[in-house]
C-alpha cells in the first residue's frame, strides 16, 4: 500500500516540457541533424588520434545500415540485436535499427554465451549485430537454440581480447569461428550495399509509421539475482526523460560529455540520447581501462559515471598523496581542510571572503589544479547513478572543487528519477525528482516512482509486470526517505537488508561505502544475515597498496601473495577499527578477511554497470563466511 506522507505532495514534480512535433527518437534525431548537419557530436579516441563524427556524417551512416536492415525484410516492430562495447558503431546501430523501425535489444558483451542466447532467445530477435568473431563465437554456441535469429551482422572481422580466453587466444579471426561463406553472416560493407539499392524515401515512410507508444528498446536487467527481464521502454518514454533531464541538468551544445559507460545500460543509452537533443559532443575513450588517461586529453567539461569511477579516482588520488612524502601529505590535507571549510559556504549558497577566499586560492594553486588536470582541467560538474555514492566521496570532490550529482532511477524507469542540481543539491541525497515524475514512500518504505518515464512492463512476462507495477507506481525495491526539503535519500535494497539474530536491522551498502572510502580499500562485500555480527569480504586496490608496501620494504612476488601479508592485515585493520568507530554497536565489522583478487564483471562477481553481485560473491565464499563464525577463526 502507498503512504500518504505529508512529503508525497511535494514530489509530484513540475510537467516535462513537450517539444512540438517530436513524437520518438528518430524525429529527435532528424531535428537535431536538420539543425546543425556540419556540428561535431562525436569524437572517438581509435588508436593514437581522436576521430570526429558529424551530425550529417552519423545520419548517413545510420540510414544507409537502417535501408539495409529493411532490405533484409526488418518490419515496424521487429527487434535487433546489439551486443559491442561502447563505440560509434553502437550509436550507428542503434540509430540505424529505430530509423528502420526496429527495436534494439542490446546485450552486455561481458555477458557470457548462455545469457547472449537467452536475450536474443527470449526477445524473439530477427537480426544481431555483433562486435567481432569472439562475440559471434558466443552465437555460435547456441546457433541451433535460435532459430528466429536470420542474421548476424559484424562490426569487424578481428577480436583483440584485453586477456586470453579459455583456448589461451588473445587473438580471434572470423575464420576460426565460421566460414567466411556462411550466409548466416553479415558484414557492415555488405550490408551497407544492400542499403544502396533501397531508396531513401522508405525510411521517410518508417518514420511516419513509427509511434510514440512503440517500443524503442527492450533493456534486459543486468540480474543481480535470477534471470534477466527485458524492461519494455518506448519512444514516448526517451522523449519524456530526454527532455525531463535537459530541463534538469546544466548541459549546454558547447559542452563535451565523456561516454564510457556501457551504452547496454539505460544510463549511458539516456546520455546519448540528452546528448544528441541537446547537440553537444561525446567523447568516447578506448575502453574503460583507459577512461583516465583519454579524458585527460579528451578535455571534457561534463562527465556521468558509476560510483567506482571515482571510487577508484579517490584511490588513486590517496596513493599519490601517499607516495609523495610528509610534507606533500601535509600540504595536501592543509589543503582540503580548506576546501572543506569552502564547501560548507557553498552549500549554503555563499562564496568565501577575507582570509578564507585567499587561503582557497592557494590551495586550489598549490593542490587542486593538479586534480583537476587528471580529469582533462575542464571538468565543471559530474553526474552519478547506477549505484548508491558514498556521501563521503562527495563531500572530498566537493572540497577540492569538483561537484559530483548524485541521481537515482533503474533501467525499469528510463535511468533517472530525481537528481541534485548544480545549485539546489545536497550530499548524501539522490536529488528532487526530474520535471513530470512524482515519488512517494510506501509504509513499508519502499520508494514508489510514477510518471511517463515509467516502463510499460517486462517483455512478455506479465506476472513479473503486475509484481512491479500498481496503479502505475513503480515498486523500486528500494528503501528510502524524503526529507522537508523534497530530496530523496536511499537507505538500502529491501532484498539486501541485513537482520542480525539480535532482531538489528543492518543496510550493508552504507557500511560498505563508509569503509570503500578509505585508502587501499577496493571492494567491500558485508555479511552477516541471522548472525550473531557483522562479517566482511575485502578486496585491495592494487596499485595503491603495491606503492605501501613498496615504501615498507615489504617483499612479495604477486599482489595475491600481497593480501595475505600480516602488515597489510594490520593495516586493514586499523582502517576497519577506525570506521567502526563513527557506527552503532550492531553495525560494526567484528571479523574480516582479505581475498587475493579483485571482484570483476569477468569472473561474474560485479554487474556491467559495476554493481555487487552480493549472492554470487556469497556463494562463491561461503564457506570463508561460515568460519567466521566457528570457534576457530
Amino acid at each position: 500500500m502507498v503512504g500518504n506522507s505529508s512529503h508525497n505532495a511535494a514530489n509530484k514534480g513540475t510537467e516535462a516540457p513537450r517539444t512540438e512535433g517530436i513524437r520518438t527518437l528518430v524525429d529527435l534525431f532528424e531535428r537535431s541533424v536538420q539543425v546543425g548537419p556540419g556540428k561535431q557530436i562525436l569524437r572517438s579516441k581509435i588508436g593514437d588520434t581522436w576521430q570526429p563524427t558529424t551530425f550529417a556524417a552519423w545520419r548517413d551512416t545510420s540510414g544507409i545500415w537502417a535501408r539495409g536492415l529493411c532490405a533484409l525484410g526488418l518490419e515496424i516492430g521487429d527487434r535487433v540485436g546489439l551486443i559491442a562495447v561502447t563505440r560509434r558503431e553502437w550509436l550507428f546501430a542503434d540509430m540505424g535499427i529505430l530509423m528502420a523501425g526496429g527495436v534494439t535489444v542490446p546485450v552486455y558483451p561481458s555477458a557470457m554465451a548462455e545469457e547472449a542466447q537467452f536475450v536474443l532467445d527470449n526477445s524473439e530477435a530477427r537480426f544481431v549485430f555483433v562486435e567481432d568473431p569472439a562475440q559471434l563465437e558466443k552465437l555460435v554456441l547456441h546457433r541451433a537454440a535460435l532459430p528466429k535469429l536470420e542474421k548476424v551482422i559484424y562490426i569487424q572481422d578481428v577480436a583483440a581480447l584485453e586477456r586470453p580466453d579459455a583456448q589461451g587466444r588473445l587473438r580471434v579471426r572470423l575464420d576460426e569461428v565460421v566460414a567466411p561463406d556462411d550466409p548466416w553472416i553479415l558484414s557492415l560493407d555488405q550490408l551497407a550495399d544492400l542499403g544502396r539499392k533501397i531508396g531513401e524515401g522508405l525510411l521517410a515512410d518508417r518514420r511516419d509509421q513509427i509511434q510514440p507508444e512503440q517500443p524503442a528498446t527492450i533493456v534486459y536487467t543486468s540480474g543481480t539475482t535470477g534471470r534477466p527481464k527485458g524492461v519494455v521502454l518506448t519512444h514516448d518514454t526517451f522523449v519524456f526523460e530526454t527532455q525531463a533531464c535537459e530541463t534538469s541538468l546544466d548541459v549546454h551544445d558547447n559542452d563535451g560529455l565523456l561516454l564510457f559507460l556501457p551504452l547496454a545500460h539505460v544510463f549511458a543509452k539516456l546520455v546519448y540520447v540528452v546528448c544528441v537533443n541537446v547537440r553537444c559532443e561525446m567523447l568516447i575513450p578506448r575502453s574503460i581501462a583507459t577512461v583516465l588517461q583519454d579524458m585527460a586529453e579528451a578535455q571534457p567539461t561534463v562527465m556521468p559515471a558509476v560510483p567506482r569511477i571515482f571510487e577508484k579516482a579517490h584511490a588513486k588520488i590517496m596513493a599519490g598523496v601517499e607516495a609523495g612524502g610528509p610534507v606533500k601529505k601535509k600540504i595536501f590535507e592543509w589543503a582540503v581542510g580548506i576546501g572543506r571549510e569552502v564547501s560548507q559556504l557553498r552549500q549554503r549558497g555563499k562564496e568565501p571572503t577575507g582570509v578564507l577566499k585567499v587561503r582557497y586560492e592557494i590551495a586550489n594553486r598549490l593542490v587542486f589544479t593538479k586534480i583537476h588536470a587528471a580529469f582533462g582541467g575542464r571538468v565543471r560538474g559530474f553526474i552519478s547513478g547506477a549505484a548508491p555514492l558514498s556521501r563521503e566521496l562527495s563531500e572530498f570532490f566537493h572540497a577540492v572543487g569538483l561537484l559530483i550529482l548524485e541521481g537515482y532511477g533503474m533501467t525499469e524507469n528510463c535511468a533517472a528519477a530525481t537528481v541534485n542540481r548544480l545549485d539546489h543539491f545536497k550530499f548524501g541525497t539522490v536529488g528532487i525528482p526530474i520535471p513530470g515524475v512524482q515519488l512517494r514512500i510506501a509504509e513499508d518504505g519502499e520508494v514508489l516512482i510514477k510518471g511517463r518515464n515509467v516502463m510499460h512492463g517486462y517483455w512478455r512476462n506479465p506476472e513479473a509486470t503486475a509484481e512491479a507495477l500498481t496503479d502505475g507506481w513503480l515498486h523500486t525495491g528500494d528503501v528510502g526517505e524524503i526529507d522537508t526539503d523534497g530530496f530523496l535519500r536511499i537507505t538500502d535494497r529491501k532484498k539486501d537488508i541485513i537482520v542480525t539474530a539480535g532482531g538489528k536491522n543492518v543496510a550493508p551498502q552504507n557500511i560498505e561505502a563508509h569503509v570503500k572510502n578509505a585508502p587501499f580499500v577496493s571492494q567491500v562485500m558485508v555479511y552477516g544475515d541471522n548472525r550473531k555480527f557483522l562479517s566482511a569480504l575485502v578486496t585491495l586496490e592494487e596499485d595503491a597498496i603495491c606503492k605501501w608496501a613498496d615504501q615498507r620494504g615489504i617483499r612479495y612476488a604477486t599482489t595475491a601473495e600481497l593480501t595475505q601479508n600480516g602488515e597489510v592485515y594490520k593495516l586493514i585493520d586499523g582502517i576497519i577499527s577506525d570506521k567502526n568507530r563513527t557506527l552503532a554497536s550492531y553495525e560494526t565489522i567484528k571479523k574480516f578477511a582479505i581475498l587475493e583478487r579483485d571482484l570483476t564483471v569477468e569472473d561474474g562477481d560485479l554487474t556491467p554497470s559495476l554493481k555487487m553481485r552480493r549472492k554470487e560473491v556469497t556463494r562463491k565464499y561461503q564457506d570463508l563466511l561460515d568460519s567466521f563464525y566457528s570457534e576457530h577463526y
